[in-house]
């Protein structure tokens, strides 16, 4: 769990950064328990460093502190969900 700081409401954009060999794995990203992204996919890059961006557009935040959770729904073929480097929010 991650305590994020949301500095004005709106509608944001979650940037993930992914890699992985084999694709397949779901994921979802949660803000105060509650689902805010639905299912998104992890993406086969071709190997775990080879970084690829995916987005979710149109998350209503509020201002104000919030705690996020990154819930792994479905692992990929091997089992493994793959490398993240980094999830951003940014404003629409």
């Amino acid at each position: 769990m991650y305590s994020i700081t949301v500095n004005a409401s709106g509608s944001y954009t979650l940037q993930a950064r992914l890699a992985s060999p084999t694709g397949s794995a779901t994921f979802h990203v949660e803000i105060d328990g509650v689902n805010v992204t639905g299912p998104l996919n992890v993406p086969n890059t071709g190997g775990w460093q080879n970084w690829q961006t995916i987005s979710r557009a149109g998350i209503p935040l509020s201002a104000g502190p919030h705690l996020m959770r990154v819930v792994t729904d479905t692992g990929g073929p091997t089992g493994y969900f793959g490398n993240m480097n980094y999830l951003r929010w940014v404003a629409e």
